[in-house]
């Protein structure tokens, strides 16, 4: 579809607004801190924002609404539900105790209680999970669908423009564009909410046609009971999210963080709503035969419903905020897997600290090279949603037992506990995954092998690689333990 010309000024507006306000802000980066935890200055409304915005980018947008087109409600209660428990967990528990912590980012933190070892295993862990695909596979859609752009040319454009606001303002520029894009995100998904409700007289409206069936409307739908499972194991990520962890470092205050992550959930619960509903008006479009899903990958309805729903210049604001909320994702994330490596990694390995200016230019430079591997990396996934699973299941493989273990056990503060967990589970949920790609047989889009006589998904991962965490830790507890005895 050619965008009209109104539309289109739209989307450039916007942009270019991004790049003035990366330019704005990076006279005032004076060192690392201000450029990866903005000086630990962050107050809560701005928290709010680039909390909300930065979580929910197209991941969400595109992966949810997928979801939804696939599973119908499912998508909200068994796969949302569960992550407003884990975020409630991590305002009240996990963040007051974070702010304890002499420590910049997740890896850090691991490295504070149990060592090199574990700092280590936890940098690369963030990195995969902080490589911001989601965000440069959204932006591909979106130069596909509407601008004529080959899917690399679309991800590589907008996330060029993402770099340059952040490399140029880390943090700083990265929250004040998460406020911009907070608003165009959150107004442009109610409108296209509003237009769907007058399209098809809401979801009761939805379900009283007959066109659909039965099970959209059940809250679990036709989702087995491994997937359910798999769906509230990757909830807990906020538990251990690396731009949570970010944040809480960041804030003036623990109260900033705790009141900011509280009313982030108010504000998540309504636009997961939104969008799983604006997914299942997609089914429906699909079914009154006035939208063609014939060779469109799933992931990408929203958009094409978008198309059937919303007039010149309002598809224009939707496609702003699609950018903004890609955008949000995309510049968090590139900024967190770059100092992952650079901050982290390299401590990790070494045990010496860079200059502060030699750890600001590595930093810029990892965050361009990041994205740019992240273009490649989207082309392997086909779904949005399994994408998402995978970097999820690498992240709680690494991080969940070591870091909850030391924050609420203090017993369990035993480095060979710690890094052997932190190991196993990444190594574990990384060879999961090359074995699901060189071995597995794709399927109606799904992802299976068989393993010891039993069919295994590839999303199932986590329920493997997680146990295989914390059997490592008990293991090195043990040992550590044991040693300390005949010492």
């Amino acid at each position: 579809m050619q965008l009209p010309a109104l539309d289109t000024a739209i989307v450039v507006a916007y942009l270019l607004g991004m790049l003035g306000v990366g330019l704005w802000v990076s006279r005032r980066i004076g060192g690392f801190k201000d450029f990866f935890v903005a000086g630990g200055r962050m107050t809560t409304p701005i928290l709010v924002c680039t909390l909300v915005s930065t979580y929910y980018g197209l991941d969400v947008t595109f992966g949810t609404s997928e979801t939804a087109y696939k599973e119908g409600v499912a998508a909200f209660f068994a796969y949302s539900a569960p992550f407003y428990v884990a975020y409630l967990a991590m305002a009240l528990l996990v963040a007051p105790r974070l702010r304890r912590i002499p420590a910049l980012s997740l890896p850090e933190a691991m490295g504070h209680f149990y060592g090199r070892g574990a700092r280590l295993g936890g940098a690369f862990g963030s990195f995969v999970y902080s490589a911001p695909i989601l965000g440069v596979s959204g932006m591909g859609w979106i130069g596909e669908t509407f601008f004529g752009l080959a899917f690399h040319e679309g991800a590589m454009l907008g996330a060029g423009i993402a770099l340059v606001y952040t490399v140029l303002g880390g943090l700083l520029a990265d929250a004040v564009t998460d406020t911009v894009q907070f608003t165009v995100m959150c107004v442009t998904v109610a409108i296209a909410a509003i237009y769907a409700l007058g399209d098809n007289a809401g979801p009761s409206g939805l379900e009283a046609s007959g066109r659909l069936p039965p099970e959209t409307f059940e809250p679990f739908g036709g989702l087995s009971l491994a997937e359910i499972c798999v769906y509230g194991s990757v909830a807990l990520t906020p538990l251990v999210e690396p731009a949570f962890y970010q944040r809480t470092f960041a804030a003036k205050g623990s109260r900033a963080i705790i009141k900011a992550l509280v009313i982030g959930v108010g504000l998540w619960i309504a636009y997961d709503w939104l969008v799983v509903y604006l997914g299942i008006t997609a089914q429906d479009l699909v079914a009154r035969g006035e939208l063609d899903a014939e060779g469109m990958e799933s992931g990408a309805i929203m958009l094409r419903a978008m198309q059937e729903l919303l007039p010149t210049g309002l598809l224009g604001l939707f496609l702003a905020g699609c950018l903004a909320s890609a955008m949000s994702t995309l510049d968090s994330y590139a900024l967190i897997a770059a100092g992952n490596l650079v901050y982290d990694g390299w401590e990790g390995v070494t045990g010496r600290k860079l200059e502060d200016r030699t750890l600001l230019w590595t930093t810029r430079l990892l965050t361009v090279l990041t994205t740019a591997g992240c273009v490649w990396v989207a082309l392997q996934f086909e779904s949005m949603r399994d994408a998402w699973i995978f970097m999820a299941t690498v992240l709680l493989s690494t991080a969940f037992v070591p870091m909850l273990a030391a924050l609420f056990f203090l017993r369990a503060r035993r480095p060979l506990a710690g890094t052997l967990s932190a190991w196993t589970g990444l190594v574990a949920s990384l060879s999961s995954t090359i074995a699901f790609f060189a071995w597995g047989t794709e399927v109606d889009g799904e992802v299976s092998m068989e393993v010891l006589g039993r069919t295994w998904i590839r999303e199932q991962a986590v329920l493997v690689a997680v146990p295989l965490s914390i059997g490592a830790f008990a293991a090195g507890y043990t040992l550590d333990r044991l040693r300390e005895n005949r010492s």
